[in-house]
């Protein structure tokens, strides 16, 4: 079977979010005035919303719970085009529920997850599925369990296969292999990365040096407002912070791996790639929904276009 050219097999998480932004500044231990509401999230659910929006495929493998909030989360997805035919109910769990609560400008000041439905994402419910599916990329959350992670990667290695991974927490990337061939493109923060690599940080591109010598082919590597590092064997690029004015940072990280994601099937490098999640990212960001409603490759090109007219602008004065 030849796979796809314009889908991405997404695998991971599909949630519940309930966001709390606080009237102030948060403080623990006290009742803080908050302003409530719910949307869905997920890592894996997130990022393919976001990848059928900039008008590629996307097919989701997760697991919801017989309950309200997981026929919500279905429909959802439906409606924006994401395939589900791979999303397995369980009559054991509840659907996941991730509360953030945040700082009057957007920040993240504290974050909950109740995730334990996806340990039933073992490797032995992706093989019943695997041999019918088909894609240019596979995209994977370390919201999976581990043994699962090790069996993705291991697969990718063996068929030549395409595998982005998100490292999602300081504590989940600890689930992946310490052999990352395999792995395509990986996604991580720099605090996720000390955590991988068992260091402290000293400077971020050699931390992302350290781990393509693990095996990664792509390294993207996160560096909050100060961008991010794009790193392969052909070398290494600083994308800058794409402007934007924050409303809510949930989602940004997702929207990023899926603008980069698509920049690359529609053959850009990586580098080109790596900035056009940037500005998917900012657009999320000056969002109060995890994914933004309008996202399009339109908007992306757009923007980028308005950007460099900016820079251009501001070399001749």
């Amino acid at each position: 079977m030849h796979p796809e050219s314009d889908r991405v097999i997404c695998i991971g998480g599909a949630t519940v979010d309930r966001k709390y932004r606080a009237n102030e500044s948060v403080h623990l231990r006290t009742s803080n005035p908050v302003v409530s509401k719910r949307s869905f999230g997920g890592v894996a659910r997130n990022v393919a919303e976001n990848i059928v929006r900039l008008g590629a495929k996307a097919s989701l493998i997760s697991i919801l719970g017989q309950d309200e909030n997981g026929a919500a989360i279905r429909e959802n997805l439906k409606a924006a085009g994401v395939d589900t035919q791979y999303v397995t109910l369980s009559s054991d769990h509840a659907t996941a529920e991730y509360v953030a609560v945040l700082e009057p400008n957007g920040d993240l000041a504290l974050g909950l997850a109740d995730m334990a439905i996806f340990d039933a994402l073992t490797p032995a419910l992706l093989q019943q599925c695997w041999p019918e599916m088909s894609a240019s990329w596979i995209f994977a959350d370390c919201n999976l369990p581990s043994s699962t992670l090790h069996e993705l990667v291991g697969s990718a290695r063996r068929d030549s296969s395409m595998l982005a991974v998100d490292a999602v927490s300081m504590l989940k990337v600890a689930r992946l292999p310490r052999d990352l061939n395999g792995v395509g493109l990986l996604f991580l923060n720099l605090d996720e990365a000390q955590a991988l690599l068992g260091r402290s940080a000293t400077v971020p591109e050699d931390m992302a040096a350290a781990l393509l010598k693990r095996g990664a082919a792509r390294v993207v590597l996160t560096l909050g407002e100060a961008g991010l590092i794009a790193m392969d064997a052909f070398g290494h690029t600083r994308v800058g912070a794409s402007p934007a004015q924050v409303v809510d940072a949930t989602g940004a990280g997702d929207a990023l791996i899926a603008g980069t994601l698509v920049a690359m099937m529609n053959g850009h490098s990586l580098a080109n790639a790596a900035q056009m999640g940037t500005v998917a990212a900012a657009l999320t960001l000056e969002c109060p929904d995890s994914v933004r409603p309008d996202l399009s490759l339109a908007l992306l090109e757009s923007v980028m276009a308005r950007n460099a007219n900016q820079r251009l602008e501001g070399e001749t004065l």
